[in-house]
């Protein structure tokens, strides 16, 4: 049996190798192996999510200038309304 056959589940959960054998080491290794891979994706994962979440502030940022140039534009009308209708 080869520990890189077994599914994670499978790997984790066996034991009783008889420590300090050539058998508990290589389970050791293909434990850690799994376990630095297991937190490298979850590692990449987080800076992606991590770039969407400013991509996301970025945007409302943008979003947040334009109500106001718009909020601006409003006002400026109303008021070239109102002078309109008073002239």
């Amino acid at each position: 049996m080869k520990w890189q056959d077994l599914t994670d589940e499978q790997l984790f959960e066996t034991g009783g190798e008889q420590p300090g054998s050539q058998r508990s080491y290589e389970r050791d290794v293909e434990v850690k192996r799994r376990t630095y891979l297991m937190e490298k994706r979850t590692s990449e994962a987080q800076i992606e999510a991590a770039r969407s979440q400013k991509l996301a502030a970025d945007a409302t940022v943008e979003t947040a200038r334009w109500t106001k140039y718009s909020a601006i534009t409003v006002g400026v009308s109303v008021v070239v309304a109102v002078v309109g209708v008073l002239l």
